[in-house]
């Protein structure tokens, strides 16, 4: 039954997987409208203005807000905006202007597809959302050479924004004044990750699958040339980013244009595993012209927003992750850490519980119990004999802890594999590299310490993810410190602790938690059983499972034929039994 129950659920799950989940609702809810209210349009000034306010950049002068000691200037644009012809184009500076514009309002939205558990979504959307905001402690900002932060959102490349408080700089540049932090809108999903080459006018769009790292780029250069306007040391530069936003940075680290742009890197829950390959993305290019009913790039630009969105909601399930196409992004993407990026420093790490973030995406506990064993066939289906074994040796050693076995072989080979793959690459090439694992667990249990759970303690924006958690103070100032420590100095050791760098013999690690520790090579044998297994290029996607979704569908469907003709057979015998025993009680 047990079998037969799997298969159902499998069913279930590419059921709710293919249909398009809208927000019910009679009006804006009440996060809808606290993000519109938050929206507004920056415009030019045209007579005068608070000097006080005001910083000069080579694109205009933008005047700020102030809180206290702190300046922010939000929505600048860092580019041309992508639209008209510039859709799908790679993105270009804007041309040098001494305009005066208004840095109040956050930019657009990124085009996405819209929803409730996403609060930067329902923030208003543009194709014209090539902006970043910059935070920065107004004394002394004039001759100030502080080590600037770079944040780049998460999201799968699909969704959120900086719009989103939890990905704003406010409350951390309070407490850090010492440091200005930068945070950057880039296009994602079809707008920001679709190959176009291969269509037969896609000559002039051949880095179109990877936009959305190329408008990254763009962004870092303006603030190599702008920020020490705001207070910022442009040669101390550490880029630092969650899930998709840490795989941005790892990826920024391998590629030739990002080169000298920044001394420094934060990965958190993320890492060069999170690309695709071209094969992988020219499937998508046909699914979205064959929903749209083009064939060319001119037809793709020609499409009206309302029709993009559309494309969105009805293929947006089969994103892809940004494109190894050998141009941008290297086909083998981990070489670049045997020594190309040996100069960058890197502080790398992942959660405890990575995968129990999308519990409520799968349903609930026994839905997310069925998506990690199917996840597991999937995945050793196509393995030898010897990899299987590795893989069971894997469950095997799981911490009985861990309630879902397979779930903690999917943290490692999608997350912690392949950080410990870049860390062990990067010291051995002779970068300087530090390792954290963080097991600070959430209020509700069956999270644990879930992907993202960290953020809210690293930016200080208190807006913990999944009810959140008990919070822990001094855990938040010491993480905190810790990452401007190394954003200043390229080491995050503090008084308190000493973080010794990672190498492959000793593999120091610092579990940050309710507790604060270093630890040589934790779960050890987790490591040696993941390192086999791990492929080189496993992004997490789930549509990749409909690929199989005839083969499993139809074992689930002739299973339940099954399973229903039983049942019928099983109602007409004791129906036949019932009968002849009430004939007999009569005689």
């Amino acid at each position: 039954m047990k079998r037969i129950a799997f298969y159902l659920m499998i069913c279930v799950m590419l059921a709710s997987c293919g249909s398009k989940k809208q927000d019910q609702s009679d009006g804006p809810s009440q996060l809808e409208q606290e993000m519109l209210a938050l929206y507004g349009e920056n415009k030019v000034i045209e007579g005068a203005y608070p000097d006080s306010l005001a910083v000069e950049a080579a694109n205009g002068i933008f005047v700020g807000q102030r809180d206290g000691d702190l300046l922010s200037f939000k929505g600048i644009p860092y580019a041309l905006q992508p639209t008209g012809d510039r859709r799908w184009q790679v993105a270009q500076p804007e041309p040098d202007s001494r305009l005066v514009r208004e840095a109040y309002y956050f930019g657009h939205t990124a085009i996405q597809s819209r929803s409730q558990g996403n609060a930067a979504s329902l923030y208003t959307q543009g194709e014209d959302c090539l902006t970043l905001n910059v935070w920065t402690a107004a004394s002394g900002m004039r001759s100030a050479r502080r080590p600037v932060m770079v944040w780049i959102h998460g999201g799968s490349y699909v969704s959120d924004g900086t719009a989103n408080p939890r990905n704003w700089g406010d409350a951390f540049v309070k407490a850090h004044p010492e440091v200005v932090l930068v945070t950057i809108n880039y296009r994602l999903g079809l707008l920001g990750f679709l190959d176009l080459s291969s269509l037969p006018d896609g000559k002039a769009f051949d880095r179109s699958g990877n936009l959305g790292i190329l408008d990254q780029v763009e962004a870092l250069r303006w603030v190599k040339r702008n920020i020490a306007a705001f207070g910022g040391d442009p040669g101390n530069v550490t880029v630092i980013g969650h899930s998709a936003g840490a795989g941005s940075v790892s990826i920024l680290a391998s590629i030739d244009e990002a080169q000298g742009l920044f001394r420094r890197a934060i990965m958190q829950s993320g890492s060069v595993a999170f690309t695709s390959s071209r094969e992988d993305c020219q499937r998508l290019t046909k699914l979205v012209l064959d929903a749209a009913g083009v064939k060319t790039v001119a037809d793709l630009q020609k499409l009206s927003l309302k029709q993009i969105n559309a494309l969105y909601d009805e293929v947006g399930e089969y994103y892809r992750f940004p494109e190894r196409d050998g141009r941008v992004i290297p086909e083998d993407p981990y070489s670049r850490f045997d020594g190309f990026n040996s100069g960058i420093d890197m502080l790398i790490g992942t959660t405890a519980d990575e995968a129990n973030y999308w519990i409520d995406a799968m349903g609930g506990e026994e839905h997310f119990d069925m998506a990690t064993q199917l996840w597991y066939r999937y995945i050793t289906m196509s393995l030898g004999d010897s990899l299987r074994r590795s893989a069971k040796n894997f469950l095997e050693v799981v911490p009985e802890s861990k309630t879902w076995p397979a779930a903690e072989l999917l943290n490692d080979l999608m997350f912690r594999g392949p950080a410990i793959e870049m860390a062990q690459r990067h010291a051995t090439a002779g970068g300087r590299t530090y390792m954290y694992y963080w097991n600070k667990s959430l209020s509700d249990s069956i999270y644990g310490a879930c992907h993202g759970s960290e953020v809210s303690y690293v930016l200080n924006t208190g807006r913990q993810i999944k009810g959140g958690d008990q919070h822990n103070p001094v855990l938040a100032a010491e993480v905190q410190q810790m990452w401007v420590n190394f954003a200043t100095t390229g080491n995050p050791s503090t008084p308190a602790h000493y973080w010794p760098a990672y190498d492959q013999t000793r593999r120091a690690t610092m579990m940050l938690g309710d507790s604060i520790r270093l630890v040589n090579d934790p779960l050890s044998e987790q490591r040696r059983y993941i390192t086999p297994l791990m492929r080189e290029y496993i992004s997490p996607i789930f549509s990749d499972l409909l690929d199989k979704a005839p083969w499993y569908a139809g074992i689930a469907l002739a299973t339940f034929v099954a399973l229903l003709l039983l049942m019928m057979w099983l109602f007409f015998r004791f129906q036949r039994l019932f009968k002849k025993k009430t004939n007999s009680t009569k005689r």
